[in-house]
């Protein structure tokens, strides 16, 4: 089962749509059955993690139902609700809800905070969503972010501070030019009324490299709230 912990940090979101109206055709109603047996017992539908486009999905969330399945004396396997921030290659992220059955003895591991999976989606349908164990979570590029509150913006009319980095780790994300997207633990240390430390997305390109490591002094941008800090990587290390 292919897992990752993946740091927590701020992704815009949006809210998927209803499933779209089918035909009220014979074959429609034995599907509609079927589907309705896969909701209840959380079996997974294995059109879809055949044919689904590949995302990523964050896991914000799991409740265990009461129903459970035990295959052939196999392991007990519980359904699941998900709730997963979902995000395919150059598009905005948004939040989508699964059901699904997974082995009880995973669940622990599953409820730990910033685990990452795999996901396949319904190209028709964004709310059709079914995660993919058996599949690495991909890489993904988020579109690019204009306006207020943006990386761009606040660089051109932030304010300036300093900060030091105390932690860095790559999330498996990539900005629109293609630069990876890392989770930055940082010192907001200048340029405030007092100190904070604070976790934060920022795109590093591979020119700012040496810049980042631990206790690094860094000239950054400060937006309109406390958490709206850009490094400023082309401004390079501060004294």
């Amino acid at each position: 089962m292919y897992v990752q912990p993946s740091p927590q940090y701020a992704v815009a979101g949006g809210i998927a749509t209803a499933d779209a109206p089918r035909e009220g055709t014979a074959m429609g109603f034995f599907d509609d059955l079927a589907q309705g047996f896969r909701q209840i017992t959380g079996g997974v539908d294995t059109e879809l993690i055949a044919n689904g486009t590949l995302a990523r999905g964050e896991l914000l969330g799991i409740q265990a139902s009461g129903t459970t399945i035990s295959i052939m004396n196999g392991l007990t396997e519980r359904n699941c609700t998900f709730t997963l921030n979902v995000m395919l290659d150059g598009q905005k992220p948004y939040q989508a809800t699964v059901s699904q059955r997974v082995q009880e003895v995973s669940i622990p591991q599953l409820s730990q905070p910033g685990i990452v999976v795999a996901v396949r989606v319904d190209p028709a349908d964004h709310s059709r969503v079914a995660i993919d164990f058996a599949t690495e979570p991909p890489e993904v590029r988020l579109p690019e972010s204009t306006g207020k509150g943006s990386a761009a913006e606040i660089l051109a009319n932030g304010k300036p501070i300093v900060v030091v980095l105390v932690a860095d780790e790559k999330i498996g994300v990539l900005n629109s030019k293609g630069d990876p997207v890392h989770a930055l633990t940082l010192t907001v240390a200048e340029g405030v009324d007092t100190p904070y430390q604070i976790q934060v997305g920022n795109a590093v390109p591979a020119s700012a490299l040496p810049l980042v490591f631990p206790g690094a002094r860094l000239h950054a941008k400060l937006g309109a709230e406390p958490n709206e800090v850009v490094v400023d990587w082309a401004a390079g290390a501060a004294k």
